[in-house]
C-alpha cells in the first residue's frame, strides 16, 4: 500500500500567464512498484488556465471543487464539482477557471510519464531553497 497526503507531494508554481500550482501524488518515479499510472491534481486560481497543450499520455481528469471549463479540439465542456474527463493521447486540451473559486482537479496519466518532469522541478527548486537559506 502508498499512502501520500497532499501536503508531503512535489509541487511546482508554474508562472504567469498560465499560473497554477502542479503536484504530484502518486508516481513511478517516486513509489518504482507503481508501474500502470501517476495521480495528481492542477489547482488554478479563478480567471487561471493551462497552456494548450497535447501528451503522449491519456489524462483523466475528475473535478474536486471549483467551476471552469475545459477545451479540447473544437470543443468546450463545463467542470462542476464530480465531472470527470478523458483526454487521449495526443488531444490537444486547456483548463480554464473561469469561476469565482480556485477549482481543484484530480488527474492521472495512463501510462505515466510527464508527471516526473513536474517532480523533477519541484526537487530542484527545494534544494535551490535550501542553498538559499545556508547563505
Amino acid at each position: 500500500m502508498i499512502v501520500v497526503h497532499e501536503d508531503k507531494a512535489p509541487a511546482i508554481n508554474v508562472p504567469e500567464p498560465f499560473r497554477r500550482t502542479l503536484k504530484v501524488l502518486l508516481s513511478p518515479a517516486m513509489h518504482p512498484e507503481l508501474k500502470a499510472l501517476a495521480l495528481g491534481f492542477t489547482i488554478l486560481p479563478p480567471g487561471g488556465e493551462s497552456d494548450t497543450h497535447a501528451h503522449v499520455e491519456g489524462e483523466m481528469f475528475f473535478v474536486l471543487s471549483g467551476a471552469g471549463c475545459i477545451k479540447a479540439r473544437d470543443a468546450k465542456a463545463q467542470l462542476t464539482p464530480g465531472t470527470a474527463v478523458w483526454s487521449p493521447a495526443g488531444e490537444s486540451h486547456q483548463l480554464i477557471n473561469d469561476g469565482r473559486d480556485t477549482l481543484k482537479i484530480l488527474w492521472v496519466l495512463c501510462p505515466p510519464g510527464r508527471e516526473a518532469a513536474i517532480i523533477e522541478k519541484a526537487s530542484q527548486e527545494e534544494h535551490a531553497r535550501r542553498q538559499d537559506c545556508k547563505g
